[in-house]
């Protein structure tokens, strides 16, 4: 017989395999609508090189999805470190 702990275990794994796949859904997004611009942008204005913080590299949508998939996952792995650390305390 399944203990309400037990549930509340299998409910938390749920939880956090829904909130994995979502966040990698997001970086999936992320990635497609970069690699769009990475496309659309030097085809319609002709710009091949960016700088961004005075690192300059060329503008295609493989540099495009790359950028945009890393910015947006290391923005969601720190807010989830941070959720995380903050449950922890709230618990103790």
């Amino acid at each position: 017989m399944a203990t309400d702990s037990d549930r509340r275990d299998g409910r938390s794994l749920e939880r956090r395999r829904l909130a994995v796949a979502l966040g990698l859904a997001l970086v999936a997004a992320a990635a497609a609508l970069g690699a769009l611009l990475g496309y659309t942008i030097p085809a319609r204005t002709g710009v091949e090189d960016v700088t961004v913080l005075e690192i300059t590299f060329v503008a295609s949508p493989t540099t495009g999805a790359l950028y945009a998939g890393v910015t947006v996952g290391v923005f969601l792995a720190t807010l989830a470190f941070v959720f995380a650390s903050i449950a922890r305390f709230e618990d103790d």
